[in-house]
């Protein structure tokens, strides 16, 4: 058997503020398989937000181990966690987070351009082919602010992908979207992990987007209970 994508173990994260001080994470396991797409539920307070921080490598854990690609990242050098989130990491967030002032095409080759400080026309090439991709191609050269909310959703997915991440981590990816554009970008969603084998770990509230999923995972007062 292949060893996982992701493997937590013991994972803590405290919040030390005085006397107020608050553990979020309370020595909880996790692995996520290569190519896999899985759910995260749970209610509000029950530590998603601060878990994607953390396998996203914007927050390290207070202690416990989180390995990636065989690498362990608790505990790694900041200049280091940037260099393998670039590389390896891509992010879709409830609010999209698109550039105002670029085109959906300079988002898109935006992650791209800042990894090689800058923009080069195989990143502007493959970044049209991710917006045809997500069915943009007609709204490359637009500005983010012409855009629809789903379009807008659409091009962070693209952006997500640019370079070629193993993993995305999606928080409420649906959750600004009406029904059917949070169904077409579920769709797009399962394609690329059908399609690509980019595994996802997707944080939602609505039990129909993760019922889209082959595996769900719930969160209790800082663990998992595995579906």
């Amino acid at each position: 058997m292949s060893a996982p994508l992701i493997e937590v173990r013991q994972l803590v994260k405290r919040f030390d503020e005085g006397e107020a001080a608050v553990t979020v994470l309370k020595g909880l396991d996790l692995s996520i398989g290569t190519h896999e797409m899985v759910a995260l539920l749970g209610p509000s307070g029950s530590g998603k937000s601060t878990l994607l921080t953390i396998l996203g490598t914007l927050m390290q854990p207070t202690s416990g181990s989180y390995r990636m690609l065989g690498l362990e990242l608790a505990g790694a050098k900041d200049r280091a966690l940037t260099e393998f989130r670039n590389s390896h990491i891509g992010f879709v967030f409830q609010f999209h987070h698109l550039l105002p002032d670029f085109t959906a095409l300079e988002n898109v080759v935006f992650p791209a351009a800042a990894r090689r400080g800058r923009e080069a026309a195989a990143d502007r090439a493959r970044g049209a082919e991710l917006l045809d991709r997500v069915g943009l191609a007609d709204r490359m050269h637009f500005p983010a602010t012409k855009l629809s909310g789903g379009q807008k959703q659409r091009v962070a997915i693209a952006r997500a992908l640019m370079n070629q991440p193993e993993l995305v981590l999606a928080d409420e990816p649906t959750g600004n979207l009406d029904r059917e554009s949070a169904s077409y970008v579920m769709d797009l969603i399962t394609e690329i992990n059908r399609e690509e084998a980019t595994s996802f770990l997707i944080s939602t509230h609505d039990e129909t987007i993760a019922g889209r999923c082959k595996r769900q995972i719930r969160m209790v007062d800082g663990q998992v209970q595995t579906g």
